[in-house]
């Protein structure tokens, strides 16, 4: 269940190998070797995907067995001492696909064939191509590396106003799709002015990011603190410290919400998870700085893999008489 780099920054959302081939009868067993939580999920072929952010139906202790009648799912997990595990068992012979209820970009599948055919690999196959998926989607550099972005930003650091909130990559295998996240902020550090505006973008194409400043919000989701209405443009806009129109006026806890791509449009209508009429998705989010001083902040979801930045604001240059 997924792979991650030294320093937990690059997180390969994939089940590892994602297409397997068993017998009626057999069971699989995944296991959680990441920080960032995943579920394992299988859907009857005439059920509905269920967002994340309602409880999963079907949840079951393990081994669960899955016969394409009712959702089986884990709860969202990570790695744990000792390794956590899931394990399902599939008695009738079908193409089962498999989702991530966490990553909407996760998928694997799982034939089951009739015990009188024979199966096309064994476990030491599945370990290798495992191995070979993590490692190619753990070294993918075709986007902008961690490096890269911080030399970018640092070449006029006193102008650069413009932050990556994460980046990412989907790709696909003959089993199902796969993305690389790079849960970081690209630069982490950046230098400004008292009155300057920083940007951040999040370039991941399905992640949620955050940038929050102080104290956590109770809805972890929802923006906090911001201007009463948006830019022009439409990018949320907030002022540290908040201005007076505020709802908790000159303080320095901000936060940003959900920031994340807009979902496809689901099959009938609907809206996907941090979607909704009141907090629309959006990928850009703008704060003023109106005082000196060191403003660190986060991503909510994903501050325990190493997602933290800070905003380092300088006094406005005093002018020469």
């Amino acid at each position: 269940m997924g792979a991650q780099s030294n320093d937990k920054g690059r997180q390969a959302l994939a089940f590892l190998p994602n297409e397997i081939w068993i017998h009626a009868g057999d069971r699989i067993t995944w296991t959680f070797d990441v920080d960032e939580i995943h579920t394992v999920t299988f859907i009857p072929d005439s059920g509905l995907r269920p967002a994340f952010s309602v409880a999963p139906p079907g949840f079951v202790p393990q081994p669960a067995t899955f016969d394409n009648s009712t959702t089986v799912t884990t709860l969202a997990l990570a790695k744990g001492v000792p390794p956590v595990t899931f394990t399902v068992t599939f008695p009738k012979a079908g193409n089962y696909k498999q989702v991530c209820l966490v990553h909407q970009n996760m998928t694997g599948v799982v034939h089951v064939l009739d015990p009188s055919q024979p199966l096309p690999h064994d476990q030491d196959f599945y370990d290798r191509q495992a191995a070979d998926q993590r490692r190619d989607l753990l070294s993918d550099r075709d986007g902008r590396s961690v490096a890269a972005c911080g030399q970018c930003a640092a070449q006029d650091s006193l102008k650069a106003r413009v932050v990556t909130a994460g980046t990412g990559e989907i790709s696909a295998t003959a089993g199902g799709t796969q993305t690389l996240a790079v849960m970081r902020f690209l630069s982490d550090q950046i230098y400004i002015r008292v009155g300057d505006t920083v940007e951040w973008t999040n370039q991941n194409p399905v992640e949620p990011h955050t940038v929050t400043f102080g104290t956590e919000p109770m809805d972890i989701t929802a923006p906090f603190n911001l201007r009463p209405n948006p830019d022009p443009d439409g990018a949320l806009h907030a002022d540290i410290p908040a201005g007076p129109t505020a709802p908790f006026p000159n303080t320095n806890n901000v936060s940003s919400g959900a920031i994340v791509a807009a979902a496809q449009d689901p099959p009938g209508g609907g809206l996907s998870d941090f979607q909704t009429p009141i907090n629309p998705p959006f990928t850009r989010f703008r704060v003023t700085f109106n005082m000196p001083g060191t403003f660190p902040y986060f991503c909510i979801f994903h501050d325990d893999l190493g997602m933290k930045g800070t905003v380092i604001v300088f006094p406005k240059p005093t002018p020469h008489p």
